[in-house]
């Protein structure tokens, strides 16, 4: 069985934020909070740099919250992407509300 994805581009990633959804960045920076104790929100929008640099300040300043997955080296995106999921995934109804 084929299934299509469908794919959007977009120019500004605060139009397109959901109704009630947090933007958390994800990114190796200074004041990032450590994955481990952070509290995912109850609807995030997760925004992942790329593999060769990282999300413009501008993006990151936006974002409510911003962190990072302490770790030895770096980490490619796809596996970047799969920690901070099975992150939300394993903490369960650990999640807070609203900002």
């Amino acid at each position: 069985v084929h299934h299509d994805i469908p794919l959007i581009g977009i120019d500004d990633l605060k139009k397109i934020l959901p109704l009630g959804c947090i933007p958390v960045a994800v990114e190796l920076v200074e004041g990032a909070r450590p994955l481990p104790e952070y509290t995912h929100p109850d609807r995030a929008l997760y925004i992942f740099g790329p593999e060769d640099g990282s999300l413009d300040k501008e993006i990151r300043d936006w974002c409510e919250d911003v962190v990072y997955i302490p770790t030895t080296g770096c980490m490619n995106l796809a596996a970047t992407v799969n920690v901070v999921l099975y992150d939300r995934l394993a903490k369960g109804n650990n999640t807070r509300s609203g900002p």
